[in-house]
């Protein structure tokens, strides 16, 4: 359909050339008016043709884009958070947006407009050699003289692809880092220091994009002489054939027509070798992320008969750094199991084990006899709700954070699980209410109301297992003791697990165990721990002083 305005003008040329070449004949405007007529009809068919071709092939692009990107997703959630702790979030952003965004844009224009112009110089060359071999050697000259600056320039742009997206990914995370911290810059007067960081980067960022156009003009200028030269080669071929009487001039205007058919669209695709190698590096991004091996699942989940949790000789380590030394234990189904010990002792760790957050490299967890191994992550984490340390609420209104917990749960359920979480006396009074937007991250929240939230979406699920890493680490001596009540009424029904500093917090705890460099150096209640004089003795004698302490401190003034 492209290459017939092109056979147009060949017939239109050969008509206007016959009162030239028989002077007794006519001009055939009759044949001149049908070519019109042809040209037009060619134009609206292909008109229409294109506009269809052009929606569907944007259309359907952009839905194979989205399941990509829905796929990607659905991956990222298999994967460990081993994989999250190695891997900056405007890296996987720039993946995400960026790299699909570049191979959509690929697959869309790209490949399309290729074809035809490869359809293109394949018929020209064909109709070429129906008229003179010679001419259409001295029309490919050039063609294959102007490939190596095609590909060195392909091998300078896939280098510095490289460098730009490291630039980009860098400026996405700084950006993120800036927003998202600029209150404590600000306290800490780091604001100005911090803003010469990420100005910085985007310098960075800006000269591998200069040197990427750079990297380019081989092609768009070297590539583009060599090629033009083309042209002049067959005009002299053709003026020689000329002379020689072994062409007529009809042939000759032709390949001088055809020619600019066969070079511009050469041109045009080396224009889009810089496009093609820069999506090149995309594809490899991409492919390497969905590479990354998720958490092994089995394909028939084994019912979880109770909620005993048992530690089973477990060791795991960070890369190379072993947290957890071979510990054993078992946490009894529906009551309060605490971990207490030092920063580093390995508390979170275990937390995150039981919701299978990573793989044990020794040993074994059970959950209800079945190893966790054995159940599928969906079906495991149904059975689990957890309270972060560091909470995040996601941009939308306070309801819809408590509601990620049931979102099936009636008005009346919301406001209950709010008020044992000792946050709904907070939310009635902004103005709002439950519909109050939170803001990025729960931006316009305090720390201890984000904490409140995250506990009532946590009660909100209804979980056999409740996880607490430091639920209680941001709230005050007066909400804390409402969220202990809240607490407690869960350890009549369910296995509760809890992190706490405050050791006045856990007194009335099941099972308290206590840890110290990846190891367990004591084992039980409050009472017997207090008797055995050991390290729970001397963390409860050294906050009970310290208790003591800010007492009198506040006496006095």
């Amino acid at each position: 359909m492209v290459t017939i305005p092109y056979a147009v003008m060949i017939l239109a040329v050969y008509l206007l050339l016959i009162p030239v070449v028989h002077s007794s004949e006519m001009l055939p405007l009759n044949r001149l008016w049908i070519l019109c007529g042809v040209l037009l009809a060619q134009t609206i068919v292909y008109g229409f043709i294109r506009r269809r071709t052009y929606i569907k092939i944007c259309v359907g692009f952009a839905q194979t884009t989205k399941k990509a990107r829905i796929s990607m997703g659905e991956h990222l959630r298999t994967l460990s958070m081993g994989f999250f702790s190695k891997r900056d979030a405007g890296d996987l952003s720039t993946v995400l947006l960026r790299d699909y965004t570049e191979m959509e844009n690929l697959a869309s224009g790209l490949i399309p407009q290729v074809s035809v112009i490869l359809v293109r110089l394949i018929i020209s060359i064909i109709v070429l050699s129906a008229f003179d071999w010679r001419m259409v050697l001295a029309v490919i000259l050039t063609i294959p003289m102007s490939l190596p600056f095609a590909i060195i320039s392909y091998k300078r742009i896939g280098k510095i692809s490289d460098k730009l997206l490291k630039a980009q990914q860098e400026a996405a995370s700084r950006i993120l880092e800036y927003v998202g911290g600029i209150q404590t810059l600000k306290a800490f007067n780091q604001a100005g220091e911090h803003f010469r960081i990420l100005k910085e980067t985007f310098l960075n960022q800006s000269k591998h994009s200069k040197r990427m156009e750079l990297a380019a003009a081989p092609i768009g200028m070297i590539g583009r002489f060599v090629l033009n030269c083309g042209i002049g080669i067959v005009m002299l071929c053709g003026v020689w054939l000329l002379t020689g009487g072994d062409m007529s001039p009809f042939y000759y205007i032709v390949f001088l027509l055809l020619s600019l058919n066969i070079y511009e669209p050469i041109m045009t695709v080396f224009a889009f070798i810089a496009d093609y190698a820069r999506t090149n590096g995309s594809a490899q991004r991409i492919y390497i992320l969905n590479n990354e091996k998720p958490l092994l699942e089995p394909k028939n989940s084994l019912p979880i008969s109770d909620t005993e949790i048992i530690f089973k000789d477990v060791s795991f380590s960070y890369g190379d750094k072993e947290v957890l030394h071979n510990i054993s234990f078992s946490i009894p189904p529906k009551g309060l199991t605490a971990l207490v010990g030092p920063s580093g002792s390995g508390k979170s760790t275990i937390v995150k084990l039981v919701a299978r957050f990573w793989d044990v490299d020794k040993g074994e967890i059970i959950i209800g006899d079945v190893p966790v191994t054995k159940i599928k992550n969906d079906d495991l984490l149904s059975k689990i709700s957890m309270v972060f340390q560091d909470v995040y609420l996601f941009n939308d209104t306070i309801e819809s954070n408590i509601r990620m917990g049931n979102s099936s749960a009636a008005m009346d359920e919301v406001v209950e699980v709010a008020k044992k979480a000792a946050c709904h006396q907070f939310i009635s009074a902004l103005p709002q209410g439950y519909n109050t937007l939170v803001g990025e991250g729960g931006s316009t929240l305090s720390g201890g109301e984000k904490q409140r939230i995250s506990i009532a979406r946590a009660l909100l699920k209804n979980a056999p297992i409740v996880l607490l890493d430091e639920a209680t680490a941001s709230l005050d001596p007066e909400n804390e003791i409402l969220i202990q009540q809240a607490i407690s009424a869960l350890v009549e029904n369910k296995t509760v697990i809890v992190i706490a500093h405050r050791l006045q917090s856990i007194r009335n705890a099941q099972q308290i165990i206590v840890l110290d460099n990846g190891g367990i150096r004591e084992k039980g209640s409050h009472d017997t721990l207090l008797k055995k004089g050991g390290m729970y003795a001397h963390l409860w004698e050294e906050q009970s002083r310290a208790g003591s302490w800010r007492l009198m401190d506040s006496i006095v003034n």
